[in-house]
């Protein structure tokens, strides 16, 4: 959300006619700030079958004094949106880096693109895209921009000035919620989420799982091929929404690239221990096939405890639902195993605190267990280590607090036990 939008007010929003002003996608555009606004209305007042939130009459506005005011108006968008209907409902700029980026790939130097759903928030039906010359998108006129209408997007005449000849980048029904993609310079690749309720709702908004479903393309136009998909019943009592991948924190790291992953979250409570946040968590690309992994359930006989670890079960969350804890300073455990690299899953919670972990004798990391002001998080990874000689190495744990310690599983790459 754009955080002040004048008469858009806070976060972007404007309540009028049953319906809200909501910011889309922002992005800076050689040095001047763009955001998409659009009347949108909760799944609880929308009447759509599925709950969704409907998103509907867009604009592109912009600010040329960092926020404080915006052109067009709001007055203006109410009676002649750039964009009226649903078709490109909720748009969102595709992302290659400060001011626009430098990427000269797919004509990223002459026009601008962006992507919206058919008219919904959340679960959306299919993404079309479109875009406009760099030097063109200052004017704020719809008429300047063209849409995909198929085959090689590399060639201006398979872009339409008529929305209506576009045609879906990805179709996958109620799987299509708003969402910016992002260029990975090092990758070469487009990379999206998709996000959506995996069950229909009951009541606004109160999903039963949220799914992120991860796409690349070599291209904004695609074709855009599954990657993998993340669940987000790691949470307990919340969940994921609104996710933003964000172009400018990228690094190379060896052969990975880190970058960062922006998310929302639900209830909507206004409490210091929920989910309504902004929270970041951290996503590593890998740029060479992954090594075979195997996970070692906390019960395996191959872990040796030493103190007064207890096994707790009927933990739906966790890895094959249970997990050992202990709150005995210095109590520890051992696990021998066969592979090239290790990671150390866990819960993280208020009520935890932290461990040494030791690799073949060394200390390698003291590991914070404790998490204040959200709420437990499970079969979290507190702990990595890579790039091990293949043979057998030893990881201990060992608890450093009078608070809780706890092991959910280890995940071992290049393993045979």
């Amino acid at each position: 959300m754009v955080s002040s939008m004048d008469e858009y007010g806070i976060a972007g929003k404007k309540e009028a006619d049953n319906a809200t002003w909501k910011a889309c996608g922002q992005e800076c555009i050689d040095s001047i700030f763009y955001a998409f606004v659009s009347r949108n209305v909760y799944g609880s007042d929308s009447k759509d079958p599925l709950l969704r939130q409907t998103a509907f009459n867009s604009s592109l506005i912009k600010s040329t004094d960092r926020g404080l005011t915006w052109t067009r108006r709001a007055a203006e968008n109410y009676k002649s949106p750039m964009w009226p209907g649903t078709r490109f409902g909720s748009p969102f700029f595709i992302h290659y880096g400060k001011n626009g980026g430098t990427v000269s790939r797919d004509g990223a130097r002459q026009y601008v693109y962006a992507m919206s759903p058919n008219g919904f928030w959340n679960d959306g039906d299919d993404f079309i895209l479109g875009r406009v010359e760099r030097t063109k998108l200052k004017g704020l006129d719809a008429s300047d921009w063209t849409y995909y209408a198929g085959g090689d997007g590399l060639s201006p005449n398979n872009w339409s000035k008529q929305i209506d000849q576009a045609i879906p980048i990805m179709s996958l029904p109620a799987k299509c919620g708003q969402t910016p993609p992002c260029y990975i310079p090092t990758l070469g690749v487009y990379l999206m989420i998709s996000w959506y309720n995996t069950q229909k709702m009951t009541k606004w908004f109160e999903p039963n799982e949220m799914k992120y479903d991860f796409y690349q393309a070599e291209h904004p136009w695609g074709p855009w091929r599954f990657i993998n998909s993340h669940s987000d019943s790691h949470i307990t009592g919340g969940h994921f929404y609104g996710p933003s991948l964000c172009a400018k924190l990228q690094k190379r790291k060896g052969t990975a690239v880190m970058m960062s992953l922006f998310t929302y979250g639900c209830p909507f409570d206004d409490v210091p221990s929920g989910l309504y946040k902004i929270w970041e968590i951290p996503l590593i690309l890998r740029t060479l096939p992954v090594p075979d992994s195997t996970l070692i359930n906390d019960d395996d006989t191959g872990i040796t405890y030493h103190g007064s670890w207890r096994s707790s079960s009927q933990r739906s969350s966790d890895y094959q639902n249970d997990l050992h804890y202990t709150t005995s300073v210095n109590d520890s455990l051992r696990f021998k195993f066969r592979g090239t690299g290790v990671e150390y899953i866990a819960e993280k919670h208020a009520e935890y605190g932290n461990v040494d972990v030791y690799i073949d004798g060394k200390l390698r990391n003291n590991v914070s267990l404790h998490m204040e002001n959200f709420p437990r998080l499970s079969q979290v990874v507190v702990f990595r280590i890579e790039g091990l000689p293949d043979g057998v190495h030893t990881i201990e744990i060992v608890n450093k607090s009078t608070a809780a310690a706890v092991l959910d599983a280890f995940r071992v790459s290049g393993s045979a036990r």
